[in-house]
């Protein structure tokens, strides 16, 4: 439990937050911390975040009605809306959101877990899973949840952390410049850990140099000699991230994992020192999350044979190479998010399985000016490589890479609308198709999914 006297310690330190008391019988604290009025409990505190559909300080008379005493909300509203201040404790804040990292840095420090930060451009929450995983065979680990690797989600899941946990496994994503160091300023990570750098955000950013400046903010928050760095050796930009980092670096070459036998949707079967073993995920990008992800669990201490054995076992992700088999066709749900790189790395897998392949691929978001171009090479990847029989598209984007199927004679389909591919879509499937279904997440092809799976 937080207690009350923590939070206002917190909270009212250098006058960051006002106190604002209007309950008889006073809570001694709080159990944890939502931002969602559906799903919280009367012992969390409720944190009201203004954003761009919703504000959540509309719900504070819903979460009053749940039986919610405590409430974090913004000045602005405050004073609004004093006078009609429902039964309650409220700290005032400028904003709600640095009040949710100011609480994570405080918190953080009564934990001694060591934080082993992540990011990159693609395979960053593969790669996050696979090490929270390994290292839950010696010790006790705390992880991000989902997908709540910004400002909002990763406090939140910090404050979720039990102060017994010997590691916090915690990703870092971004889509501005700044951001990635001010998460690494909170968490002040031991050890950081780079996948790739890749064209995701190249919109928000302009250049890959950018974008692999804004990863290197991962060095931020960590303490000079006192960590490790796990870079992977085949990135472009390994060089550049390892004279960036502040500690010692550990190299990490994914064709240390070799493959004895490609098994197409069951994954692979793979060899690491001496020993052969099963891996479920397909697609060889999968390789170099394991192979990242192997390499943390032998610096901090497990053991190697225990931790091939226990990969056997692992499963990927809800919506990153997630196969789901029906009665009609083989799913490969691949939807959660996009970007130029992943989108490549998944098709390649596509053209290794058997049978009719299907790729049905939305619209790649936050590519600015590059947009076009980059929909294009994606449908100039399809054509050289041949790596489907049908590709169905949707997005206002993704008509570049149709036109680009299109003037090669590619079977190909694009519908401006999602409504209108799903009504489509049965007509253009046929029994036995493996389908590929990928797409940046705010294209919400998880839709598409949905209707696949129900056949």
């Amino acid at each position: 439990m937080f207690s009350l006297v923590w939070l206002k310690e917190v909270l009212t330190l250098n006058n960051f937050a006002q106190c604002i008391e209007n309950l008889e019988e006073k809570p001694l604290g709080v159990t944890a911390f939502s931002i969602d009025s559906r799903t919280i409990q009367p012992s969390e505190c409720f944190v009201a975040l203004p954003g761009e559909r919703f504000d959540g300080h509309d719900f504070i008379p819903d979460c009053v009605r749940l039986g919610v005493k405590v409430f974090i909300i913004e000045r602005t509203y405050y004073k609004k809306h004093k006078k009609a201040l429902l039964p309650g404790i409220f700290f005032v804040v400028k904003k709600s959101r640095e009040a949710l990292g100011v609480l994570a840095r405080e918190y953080r420090k009564y934990l001694f877990s060591k934080v082993i930060a992540v990011t990159g451009s693609s395979g960053k929450t593969t790669t996050r899973e696979l090490i929270a995983y390994l290292l839950s065979l010696k010790y006790q680990v705390h992880s991000t949840k989902k997908n709540l690797n910004n400002d909002i989600g990763l406090p939140l899941t910090v404050l979720e952390a039990k102060e017994g946990a010997h590691f916090m496994v915690l990703e870092m994503g971004m889509n501005h410049p700044g951001e990635i160091g001010y998460l690494s300023s909170i968490m002040h990570p031991y050890a950081s850990v780079i996948t790739n750098v890749g064209y995701a955000h190249i919109g928000n950013l302009g250049s890959l140099y950018n974008i692999a400046r804004a990863k290197g903010e991962i060095f931020r928050g960590m303490v000079p000699k006192y960590g490790v760095a796990f870079l992977n050796r085949n990135d472009e930009f390994y060089s550049y991230h390892k004279k960036l980092s502040p500690v010692e670096v550990v190299d990490v070459i994914p064709e240390e994992v070799t493959i004895m036998e490609n098994r197409g949707l069951e994954g692979y079967l793979l060899y690491y020192q001496g020993m052969s073993f099963r891996f479920r995920l397909p697609g060889r990008h999968n390789i170099t999350n394991l192979a990242i992800a192997l390499k943390v669990a032998e610096y901090f201490g497990v053991d190697i044979m225990q931790a091939l054995h226990a990969i056997e076992d692992f499963q990927p992700v809800s919506g990153r190479s997630e196969i789901i088999k029906t009665a009609q066709w083989t799913i490969i749900n691949d939807a959660y998010n996009a970007n130029p790189s992943s989108m490549r790395a998944a098709l390649f897998m596509l053209k290794d399985l058997p049978g009719r392949r299907v790729a049905i691929l939305g619209d790649m978001l936050e590519l600015g000016k590059l947009s076009r171009s980059l929909h294009e090479m994606i449908g100039e990847t399809i054509v050289t490589n041949q790596v489907a029989d049908l590709v169905i598209l949707h997005g206002e984007e993704s008509r570049y890479a149709f036109e680009k199927l299109k003037s090669n004679q590619m079977l190909a389909f694009w519908f401006p609308s999602k409504q209108e591919l799903v009504r489509s879509i049965r007509s253009l499937l046929q029994p036995g198709d493996t389908i590929l279904v990928k797409a940046s997440h705010g294209m919400k092809m998880e839709e598409v999914v949905e209707e696949l799976r129900r056949g």
